[in-house]
Protein backbone atom coordinates (compact mmCIF):
# COMPACT_ATOMS: atom_id res chain seq x y z
CA UNK A 1 0.00 0.00 0.00
CA UNK A 2 1.60 3.22 -0.61
CA UNK A 3 1.64 5.41 2.31
CA UNK A 4 1.66 9.72 2.70
CA UNK A 5 4.34 11.64 3.58
CA UNK A 6 2.52 12.45 6.72
CA UNK A 7 2.37 8.57 7.45
CA UNK A 8 5.96 8.02 6.67
CA UNK A 9 6.86 11.02 8.88
CA UNK A 10 5.43 8.80 11.95
CA UNK A 11 7.78 5.94 10.94
CA UNK A 12 10.88 6.82 13.30
CA UNK A 13 11.56 3.76 14.72
CA UNK A 14 13.19 0.65 12.91
CA UNK A 15 11.56 -2.58 12.52
CA UNK A 16 13.08 -5.78 14.57
CA UNK A 17 14.43 -7.34 11.29
CA UNK A 18 15.83 -3.65 10.01
CA UNK A 19 17.25 -3.11 13.08
CA UNK A 20 19.02 -6.91 13.11
CA UNK A 21 20.12 -5.76 9.72
CA UNK A 22 21.82 -2.17 10.55
CA UNK A 23 23.43 -3.80 13.81
CA UNK A 24 24.66 -7.46 12.68
CA UNK A 25 28.17 -8.46 12.04
CA UNK A 26 27.83 -8.58 8.35
CA UNK A 27 26.56 -4.70 7.93
CA UNK A 28 30.09 -4.34 9.94
CA UNK A 29 32.25 -6.37 7.16
CA UNK A 30 30.73 -4.86 4.66
CA UNK A 31 31.75 -2.05 5.97
CA UNK A 32 34.90 -3.04 5.98
CA UNK A 33 34.59 -4.26 2.71
CA UNK A 34 33.20 -1.59 0.43
CA UNK A 35 35.85 0.93 1.97
CA UNK A 36 38.69 -1.24 1.13
CA UNK A 37 37.51 -1.02 -2.35
CA UNK A 38 37.53 2.04 -2.34
CA UNK A 39 40.46 2.77 -0.86
CA UNK A 40 42.20 0.50 -3.49
CA UNK A 41 40.27 3.06 -6.09
CA UNK A 42 41.90 5.89 -4.76
CA UNK A 43 45.24 4.32 -5.22
CA UNK A 44 44.85 3.17 -8.98
CA UNK A 45 42.50 6.32 -9.56
CA UNK A 46 45.97 8.27 -8.48
CA UNK A 47 48.26 6.09 -11.16
CA UNK A 48 45.37 6.11 -13.74
CA UNK A 49 45.16 9.99 -13.96
CA UNK A 50 49.29 10.09 -13.43
CA UNK A 51 49.87 7.77 -16.44
CA UNK A 52 46.74 9.71 -18.73
CA UNK A 53 49.24 12.87 -17.60
CA UNK A 54 52.59 11.61 -18.71
CA UNK A 55 52.19 8.25 -20.93
CA UNK A 56 48.91 8.48 -22.83
CA UNK A 57 48.31 6.04 -25.45
CA UNK A 58 44.24 7.13 -26.12
CA UNK A 59 43.66 9.85 -28.41
CA UNK A 60 43.12 13.12 -26.49
CA UNK A 61 39.15 12.53 -26.72
CA UNK A 62 39.54 9.61 -25.34
CA UNK A 63 41.82 10.61 -22.87
CA UNK A 64 40.15 13.51 -21.51
CA UNK A 65 36.67 11.40 -20.87
CA UNK A 66 38.70 9.21 -19.43
CA UNK A 67 40.30 11.69 -17.15
CA UNK A 68 36.73 13.24 -16.10
CA UNK A 69 35.80 9.90 -15.67
CA UNK A 70 38.30 9.05 -12.88
CA UNK A 71 37.99 12.27 -11.45
CA UNK A 72 33.87 11.63 -11.36
CA UNK A 73 34.42 8.10 -9.66
CA UNK A 74 36.91 9.75 -6.91
CA UNK A 75 33.79 12.33 -5.89
CA UNK A 76 31.52 9.34 -5.82
CA UNK A 77 33.77 7.22 -4.04
CA UNK A 78 34.17 9.47 -1.43
CA UNK A 79 30.55 10.12 -1.20
CA UNK A 80 30.15 5.90 -0.72
CA UNK A 81 32.78 5.52 1.94
CA UNK A 82 31.42 9.19 4.18
CA UNK A 83 27.57 7.52 3.88
CA UNK A 84 29.04 3.96 4.95
CA UNK A 85 31.04 5.22 7.80
CA UNK A 86 28.05 7.67 9.20
CA UNK A 87 25.58 4.20 8.82
CA UNK A 88 28.21 1.92 10.53
CA UNK A 89 28.87 4.74 13.53
CA UNK A 90 25.25 5.34 14.02
CA UNK A 91 24.43 1.25 13.79
CA UNK A 92 27.83 1.58 17.03
CA UNK A 93 26.32 4.32 18.80
CA UNK A 94 22.61 3.23 18.53
CA UNK A 95 23.21 -0.36 19.23
CA UNK A 96 20.18 -0.30 20.96
CA UNK A 97 17.90 2.48 20.07
CA UNK A 98 14.98 1.19 17.29
CA UNK A 99 14.29 4.89 16.96
CA UNK A 100 17.80 6.41 16.45
CA UNK A 101 19.55 4.38 14.02
CA UNK A 102 17.62 5.50 11.11
CA UNK A 103 18.35 8.79 8.81
CA UNK A 104 15.92 11.80 8.28
CA UNK A 105 15.76 11.73 4.93
CA UNK A 106 16.14 15.62 4.63
CA UNK A 107 19.58 14.34 6.50
CA UNK A 108 20.46 13.10 2.89
CA UNK A 109 19.38 15.80 0.63
CA UNK A 110 23.35 16.56 0.29
CA UNK A 111 24.80 13.02 0.06
CA UNK A 112 21.91 11.90 -2.62
CA UNK A 113 22.55 15.10 -4.96
CA UNK A 114 26.62 13.92 -5.11
CA UNK A 115 25.94 9.70 -4.38
CA UNK A 116 23.44 9.79 -7.73
CA UNK A 117 24.83 12.47 -10.16
CA UNK A 118 27.75 10.52 -9.75
CA UNK A 119 26.39 7.48 -10.20
CA UNK A 120 24.71 8.44 -13.49
CA UNK A 121 27.66 10.01 -14.39
CA UNK A 122 29.79 6.84 -14.27
CA UNK A 123 26.94 5.71 -16.46
CA UNK A 124 26.73 7.29 -19.07
CA UNK A 125 30.62 7.52 -19.42
CA UNK A 126 30.28 4.08 -21.61
CA UNK A 127 27.46 5.71 -24.15
CA UNK A 128 30.19 9.05 -24.41
CA UNK A 129 32.72 6.58 -24.92
CA UNK A 130 30.79 4.60 -27.61
CA UNK A 131 30.33 7.86 -29.43
CA UNK A 132 33.93 9.05 -29.54
CA UNK A 133 34.98 5.45 -31.01
CA UNK A 134 31.85 5.89 -33.30
CA UNK A 135 33.02 9.24 -34.47
CA UNK A 136 36.72 8.17 -35.08
CA UNK A 137 35.56 5.12 -37.04
CA UNK A 138 33.17 6.69 -39.55
CA UNK A 139 34.09 10.48 -39.17
CA UNK A 140 38.26 10.37 -38.68
CA UNK A 141 39.21 13.58 -40.54
CA UNK A 142 37.20 15.92 -38.19
CA UNK A 143 38.13 13.54 -35.46
CA UNK A 144 41.71 14.16 -35.55
CA UNK A 145 40.88 17.82 -36.02
CA UNK A 146 38.40 18.82 -33.59
CA UNK A 147 39.54 16.19 -30.44
CA UNK A 148 39.22 18.28 -27.53
CA UNK A 149 36.19 19.93 -28.65
CA UNK A 150 34.64 16.39 -29.42
CA UNK A 151 35.37 15.44 -25.93
CA UNK A 152 33.90 18.58 -24.45
CA UNK A 153 30.29 18.22 -26.21
CA UNK A 154 30.12 14.43 -25.65
CA UNK A 155 31.10 15.41 -21.89
CA UNK A 156 28.66 18.12 -21.69
CA UNK A 157 26.10 15.68 -23.13
CA UNK A 158 27.40 12.54 -20.60
CA UNK A 159 26.27 15.59 -17.92
CA UNK A 160 23.18 16.54 -19.09
CA UNK A 161 22.00 12.84 -19.39
CA UNK A 162 23.10 12.63 -15.11
CA UNK A 163 21.51 15.45 -14.00
CA UNK A 164 18.30 14.68 -16.19
CA UNK A 165 17.99 11.44 -15.36
CA UNK A 166 18.32 12.55 -11.10
CA UNK A 167 15.50 15.28 -12.10
CA UNK A 168 13.59 12.18 -13.66
CA UNK A 169 13.84 10.37 -10.70
CA UNK A 170 13.52 12.92 -7.70
CA UNK A 171 12.54 16.37 -9.02
CA UNK A 172 9.16 17.21 -6.94
CA UNK A 173 9.82 13.96 -4.42
CA UNK A 174 9.20 14.90 -0.79
CA UNK A 175 12.06 13.89 1.36
CA UNK A 176 9.83 12.23 3.20
CA UNK A 177 10.22 9.63 5.85
CA UNK A 178 13.27 7.19 7.11
CA UNK A 179 15.83 5.56 5.44
CA UNK A 180 18.80 3.37 6.65
CA UNK A 181 21.04 4.77 4.90
CA UNK A 182 21.91 7.75 2.58
CA UNK A 183 22.25 5.81 -0.80
CA UNK A 184 18.71 4.47 -0.49
CA UNK A 185 16.32 6.79 -2.38
CA UNK A 186 13.49 8.73 -1.29
CA UNK A 187 10.56 6.82 0.48
CA UNK A 188 8.17 8.20 -2.37
CA UNK A 189 10.74 8.29 -5.41
CA UNK A 190 8.53 5.96 -7.80
CA UNK A 191 10.51 5.60 -10.85
CA UNK A 192 13.62 4.25 -9.77
CA UNK A 193 13.22 0.73 -11.61
CA UNK A 194 12.41 3.22 -14.37
CA UNK A 195 15.84 4.32 -14.54
CA UNK A 196 17.75 1.23 -13.76
CA UNK A 197 15.93 -0.15 -16.86
CA UNK A 198 16.90 3.03 -19.00
CA UNK A 199 20.75 2.39 -17.53
CA UNK A 200 20.46 -0.86 -18.77
CA UNK A 201 19.34 -0.48 -21.86
CA UNK A 202 21.72 2.67 -22.69
CA UNK A 203 24.66 0.05 -21.69
CA UNK A 204 23.69 -2.84 -23.80
CA UNK A 205 22.80 -0.56 -26.72
CA UNK A 206 26.48 0.96 -26.28
CA UNK A 207 27.90 -2.46 -25.88
CA UNK A 208 26.44 -3.88 -29.19
CA UNK A 209 27.68 -0.43 -31.18
CA UNK A 210 30.84 -0.84 -29.85
CA UNK A 211 31.42 -4.65 -30.97
CA UNK A 212 30.39 -3.42 -34.01
CA UNK A 213 33.29 -1.04 -34.74
CA UNK A 214 36.16 -2.80 -32.99
CA UNK A 215 35.40 -6.09 -35.22
CA UNK A 216 35.06 -3.13 -38.02
CA UNK A 217 38.66 -1.62 -36.77
CA UNK A 218 40.59 -4.97 -36.33
CA UNK A 219 39.67 -6.11 -40.32
CA UNK A 220 40.51 -2.68 -41.22
CA UNK A 221 43.77 -3.16 -39.70
CA UNK A 222 44.37 -6.10 -40.82
CA UNK A 223 43.72 -5.01 -44.62
CA UNK A 224 46.22 -2.04 -43.99
CA UNK A 225 48.87 -4.14 -42.91
CA UNK A 226 48.87 -6.12 -46.00
CA UNK A 227 48.28 -3.70 -48.45
CA UNK A 228 50.36 -0.77 -46.93
CA UNK A 229 53.99 0.03 -46.14
CA UNK A 230 52.81 3.81 -45.12
CA UNK A 231 53.93 3.56 -41.10
CA UNK A 232 51.44 6.47 -40.48
CA UNK A 233 48.40 4.61 -42.07
CA UNK A 234 49.93 1.50 -39.97
CA UNK A 235 49.71 3.15 -36.84
CA UNK A 236 46.59 4.98 -36.80
CA UNK A 237 44.57 1.71 -37.90
CA UNK A 238 46.57 -0.36 -34.97
CA UNK A 239 45.75 2.77 -32.26
CA UNK A 240 41.84 2.52 -33.60
CA UNK A 241 42.02 -1.18 -33.23
CA UNK A 242 43.80 -0.97 -29.61
CA UNK A 243 41.47 2.12 -28.41
CA UNK A 244 38.42 0.35 -29.30
CA UNK A 245 39.46 -3.14 -27.80
CA UNK A 246 40.11 -1.07 -24.14
CA UNK A 247 37.53 0.61 -24.18
CA UNK A 248 35.39 -2.27 -25.03
CA UNK A 249 36.98 -4.43 -22.63
CA UNK A 250 36.18 -1.38 -19.85
CA UNK A 251 32.31 -1.09 -21.03
CA UNK A 252 31.45 -4.30 -20.50
CA UNK A 253 33.25 -4.63 -17.35
CA UNK A 254 31.22 -1.51 -16.23
CA UNK A 255 28.08 -3.13 -17.83
CA UNK A 256 28.72 -6.36 -15.80
CA UNK A 257 29.54 -3.92 -12.62
CA UNK A 258 26.81 -1.55 -12.92
CA UNK A 259 23.57 -4.48 -13.38
CA UNK A 260 24.77 -5.39 -10.45
CA UNK A 261 23.13 -2.38 -8.89
CA UNK A 262 20.97 -2.01 -11.98
CA UNK A 263 19.45 -5.29 -12.15
CA UNK A 264 20.50 -6.59 -9.00
CA UNK A 265 18.76 -4.39 -6.73
CA UNK A 266 15.71 -4.59 -9.22
CA UNK A 267 15.24 -8.35 -9.00
CA UNK A 268 15.51 -8.37 -5.23
CA UNK A 269 12.75 -5.20 -4.93
CA UNK A 270 10.34 -7.79 -7.15
CA UNK A 271 10.91 -10.47 -4.35
CA UNK A 272 11.10 -8.80 -1.42
CA UNK A 273 8.11 -9.53 -0.21
CA UNK A 274 9.27 -13.36 -0.37
CA UNK A 275 12.09 -12.73 2.20
CA UNK A 276 12.60 -11.46 5.40
CA UNK A 277 13.34 -7.76 6.06
CA UNK A 278 16.34 -8.80 7.66
CA UNK A 279 17.77 -11.01 4.81
CA UNK A 280 16.55 -8.28 2.10
CA UNK A 281 18.79 -5.06 3.89
CA UNK A 282 21.59 -7.79 4.58
CA UNK A 283 21.69 -7.96 1.17
CA UNK A 284 21.54 -4.95 -0.26
CA UNK A 285 24.59 -3.02 1.05
CA UNK A 286 26.72 -5.17 -0.97
CA UNK A 287 24.98 -4.13 -4.08
CA UNK A 288 26.85 -0.53 -5.24
CA UNK A 289 27.67 -1.39 -8.57
CA UNK A 290 29.15 1.86 -9.61
CA UNK A 291 31.34 1.56 -6.33
CA UNK A 292 32.82 -1.90 -8.36
CA UNK A 293 32.91 -0.26 -11.56
CA UNK A 294 34.66 3.45 -10.31
CA UNK A 295 37.56 0.97 -8.86
CA UNK A 296 37.44 -1.74 -12.46
CA UNK A 297 38.05 1.99 -14.41
CA UNK A 298 41.27 3.25 -13.58
CA UNK A 299 42.74 -0.48 -13.30
CA UNK A 300 42.14 -1.03 -16.67
CA UNK A 301 42.88 2.55 -17.91
CA UNK A 302 46.29 1.61 -16.49
CA UNK A 303 46.91 -1.75 -16.86
CA UNK A 304 46.00 -1.64 -20.63
CA UNK A 305 47.99 1.43 -20.89
CA UNK A 306 51.09 -0.20 -19.85
CA UNK A 307 50.71 -3.43 -22.11
CA UNK A 308 50.23 -1.40 -24.26
CA UNK A 309 53.49 0.44 -23.51
CA UNK A 310 55.16 -2.81 -23.46
CA UNK A 311 54.53 -4.83 -27.03
CA UNK A 312 55.23 -0.97 -28.46
CA UNK A 313 58.86 -1.03 -27.07
CA UNK A 314 59.02 -5.00 -27.97
CA UNK A 315 57.36 -3.91 -31.53
CA UNK A 316 60.00 -1.05 -31.67
CA UNK A 317 63.37 -3.59 -30.65
CA UNK A 318 62.54 -6.10 -33.42
CA UNK A 319 62.68 -3.53 -36.23
CA UNK A 320 65.77 -1.91 -34.93
CA UNK A 321 67.38 -4.85 -34.34
CA UNK A 322 66.28 -6.43 -37.93
CA UNK A 323 69.82 -7.39 -39.82
CA UNK A 324 70.48 -6.64 -43.90
CA UNK A 325 70.00 -4.02 -45.91
CA UNK A 326 67.02 -1.64 -46.50
CA UNK A 327 65.24 -4.33 -49.25
CA UNK A 328 65.66 -7.22 -46.65
CA UNK A 329 64.51 -5.10 -43.95
CA UNK A 330 61.21 -4.22 -45.91
CA UNK A 331 60.93 -7.94 -46.77
CA UNK A 332 60.86 -8.52 -42.75
CA UNK A 333 58.74 -5.56 -42.25
CA UNK A 334 56.11 -6.87 -44.59
CA UNK A 335 56.53 -10.86 -42.91
CA UNK A 336 56.27 -9.37 -39.80
CA UNK A 337 53.04 -6.94 -40.27
CA UNK A 338 50.79 -9.76 -42.10
CA UNK A 339 51.33 -12.21 -39.75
Amino acid sequence: MNKTAEQLEKEVCASDGLFKALTSTFMKINCVFICSIILISYLFSYKALRILWNHNIFSNCTRLIFFIGSINSIIHQTTMMEIRIRQINRSIVTEIDHCGILFHSPECAVDLYFYYITNFFTTYSVFSLTLDRLIAWKFSSVYLKYQYTIAIILLTIQLIFAVGTYFFGFLGVPLAGYVPMCTYPPRLASDFDAINIIRTVVMVFSIIVLLIIFRSNVKTEKKVHQHSFNTKTRYTAFENMTTSKSVCTLIIIQFLCISISSFGVTLIRKVESFMSEEVYHTIVPFLPGVTYANLCLPVIVYYKTKQTIRRRKEAIDKMTSAPGDVESHMKWLNETWTK
